[in-house]
């Protein structure tokens, strides 16, 4: 197949609706140009034609080539689990997912419909937006044999799925600042919720929700979260220093975007993952569920709950990081006509 038909073939499949979706999950506002969709196509068909792409090009491609090669080198093993994919009961594994998702959301936040889509991606194993959902092929986990595991894929859905079912619940007037530090703290509230009640992550200092459900906090991941953990008081200083400068007006929104993008989100699970897990998971300790679901509706309360979580169950929390009563209040603050 000439290099002409490759390139017209795979135009026709970057143009379906799963890979736009995946274009718009790459390239958004705070990391605009991250994957230019000509980049993609190069590094696809550097897999047949040498030269096409070169190391270095893009970081994101860079990062993904390792597994198109890895699956291109056994398109047995995709036709296998394409075939798994087509005989298998989607519908049904979703509907699982997103039930248990819902039972970790307030009654009132439903979980909205969505397309659900499997594509080879390369990079972020499942990502989701306010009408989709995509997953990676090439990071579904498999057993020992190569077919597909089932319930690691439910147990991601339920993780999308409550990332969609999370509302914003902003004041009707805020200044610029205010605006910025209440985006801030919503990283914490979207990431930390579905990774300590959905994904049941152990702590740092907090425990995990249902000690006797099992997580996914192994291997690479394990490693992650046990550096986190390490260094738990220097990123929760992080999160707080960082919080004031958007509350004083001392960060722009493009500051916000590079150190959400470089610091707080990169990598496997970044560290608002983790942060926000902690601060939920203080809270779910302390307060239950009404507790929780209390901080997701007006995450202005985050920081005031979780210090209130810590006075509550001192035996359990006591080893926690105490947030400064200033950030505590400022938080509170947010969106109120008068400082």
């Amino acid at each position: 197949m000439s290099l002409q038909i490759t390139s017209a073939m795979l135009d026709t499949v970057l143009d379906t609706k799963p890979y736009e979706a995946m274009f718009r999950h790459y390239n958004r506002p705070y990391r605009p140009n991250y994957l230019p969709r000509h980049v993609f196509k190069k590094m696809i068909v550097s897999l047949a034609y040498e030269g096409e792409y070169s190391l270095g090009e893009n970081r994101r491609a860079d990062q993904m080539l390792p597994r198109w090669r890895e699956f291109y080198r056994d398109l047995r093993l995709c036709e296998r689990n394409l075939l798994q994919l087509k005989t298998a009961v989607i519908e049904k594994l979703i509907n699982i997912g997103v039930g248990y998702a819902q039972s970790w959301l307030p009654p009132e936040w439903v979980i909205p419909d969505f397309s659900f889509y499997v594509l080879p991606c390369g990079g972020t194993t499942a990502f989701a937006l306010a009408e989709a959902q995509g997953y990676d092929f090439f990071q579904l986990l498999r057993d020992s044999s190569g077919n597909i595991t089932w319930e690691v894929l439910i147990a991601a859905i339920s993780h999308e799925s409550h990332h969609l079912g999370i509302r914003d619940s902003l004041p009707a007037s805020m200044t610029s600042s205010d605006s910025l530090a209440l985006s801030f703290i919503s990283l914490f509230v979207d990431e930390g919720t579905a990774t300590k009640f959905v994904d049941n992550a152990p702590g740092g200092c907090v425990p995990a929700v249902a000690e006797s459900r099992g997580h996914t906090f192994e291997g690479e991941l394990g490693t992650l979260w046990k550096n986190y953990t390490s260094e738990e008081p220097d990123i929760f200083k992080r999160m707080i220093e960082s919080f004031e400068k958007t509350y004083a007006g001392r960060m722009t929104t493009e500051e916000l975007n590079t150190e959400a993008r470089d610091f707080w989100l990169r990598g496997l699970k970044g560290r608002a993952y983790f942060v926000g897990s902690e601060l939920f998971g203080a809270i779910y300790h302390a307060f239950g569920k009404e507790g929780s679901f209390a901080a997701m509706r007006d995450p202005r309360k985050l920081f005031a709950l979780y210090s209130k979580a810590i006075d509550k169950k001192p035996e359990l929390l006591g080893g926690c990081f105490r947030i400064p009563q200033s950030a505590v209040q400022h938080a509170l603050a947010i969106g109120q006509s008068k400082r």
